[in-house]
């Protein structure tokens, strides 16, 4: 089992941003991680002690607009609350400008043991397109001072297709961070939403503003530069050190049973007669008052299970494990998918192994048209 923790909070809103979150003041900050505990407290029911809890990821938002002592809460009602494995995954995001010397070494010591720092680009001037509150030198002392507090395990966010970035741009950016040398680098392309000040500078753009053919240069790029600096690509958007995998994604991809806590949070759990998905409410005074409330709750259905498997399971590069699969739905990949199968490997786009199903490096270029092939 794993546990995801949202803080919907954030020092300003940056410009391309649509998830849930949003600048508070200091007593609404407290008063979220006070219901956000009773949360944590009355969610323990829910699942059976003898599951161990093998990730904690929190999240957000900007985790670090808490201070260390409201995050360290946090973490200690789980510990306290539920069975946390030994080795557990403790992931928490910070922005180089809020996650200071004394606040990551408080965190490293009470057993965050993974970091999730969001750079996005070493330009700045690409940092105040996106509306960031941090520069490159605040990235640059953030990521010293964990490693100084003893983060070993270290993941960082590179932004690409950012409106008028190219090539050279993206090589100078990806190079900074190759020479510090991070266990971990998720690279995603900017897509610009509806409701974003971006939307309202870029209008309802179809596909990147920067273009496709620019898109998949500056993807692929990446894909190469890390690739040739020691560094798997083992998901579509995520490159790591053997080893460094993000045990927590990669539950995601892999359909694990996920608790998710907080404002707007969403789970999957084990339920009678399928898996359940539900999710909390997205009202913040809602949740102060009573944040077990759910938003909504549904059992999937054998042939939802079966299509999340797929296209998830295509995310990743060693992509779906067909003997998995047959054993968990007691029918083969290819009794359902057959046609789809046979017309995706005729066009190039997958790729159908002794075991597995997965992308060739145009079917990522496709991907979104190679998912929905597995959605009947």
């Amino acid at each position: 089992m794993q546990i995801y923790i949202h803080i919907p909070f954030c020092e300003r809103k940056c410009n391309y941003c649509d998830f849930l979150s949003a600048p508070a003041d200091p007593h609404v900050r407290e008063m979220y991680v006070n219901a956000l505990m009773r949360e944590i407290r009355g969610r323990a029911g829910s699942v059976g002690r003898e599951d161990a809890i093998t990730t904690i990821y929190i999240g957000g938002g900007t985790p670090s607009t808490l201070s260390a002592k409201q995050l360290g809460d946090i973490f200690a009602t789980v510990s306290q609350e539920y069975r946390v494995a030994p080795d557990a995954e403790v992931t928490v995001e910070v922005n180089p400008k809020s996650a200071d010397r004394d606040m990551l070494h408080f965190l490293r010591g009470i057993g965050f043991n993974r970091l999730s720092i969001g750079m996005q680009s070493m330009h700045r001037s690409e940092l105040e397109l996106l509306g960031r509150i941090h520069t490159p030198e605040d990235f640059e002392a953030c990521f010293d001072n964990a490693r100084r507090a003893g983060f070993k395990n270290i993941s960082v966010d590179v932004m690409t297709a950012i409106p008028g970035q190219n090539e050279h741009m993206l090589e100078q950016t990806m190079q900074k961070v190759i020479s510090l040398n991070p266990e971990h680098v998720s690279t995603y392309s900017l897509i610009i939403e509806r409701g974003t000040p971006f939307f309202e500078q870029f209008g309802d753009v179809e596909g990147p503003v920067v273009g496709e053919e620019t898109e998949r240069k500056l993807y692929w790029m990446t894909v190469d530069m890390l690739k040739s600096n020691g560094y798997r690509h083992y998901e579509i958007s995520n490159f790591a050190k053997p080893g460094h995998e993000s045990v927590h994604n990669t539950g995601y991809w892999k359909r694990k049973y996920y608790l998710g806590m907080g404002l707007g949070a969403s789970s999957c759990l084990p339920a009678a007669g399928g898996d359940e998905r539900c999710s909390n409410t997205k009202d913040l005074e809602k949740y102060l008052a009573n944040p077990l409330t759910r938003e909504e709750s549904s059992i999937l259905s054998r042939k939802d299970m079966i299509e999340e498997t797929m296209y998830l399971g295509l995310r990743m590069m060693e992509g779906v494990d067909t003997d998995a699969f047959e054993k968990q739905f007691g029918v083969t990949v290819r009794s359902i998918y057959g046609d789809v199968i046979d017309d995706l490997v005729a066009q190039g786009l997958v790729y159908e192994g002794a075991s597995s199903l997965t992308l060739t490096d145009m079917g990522i270029d496709y991907g979104n048209y190679v998912f929905a092939k597995f959605l009947r």
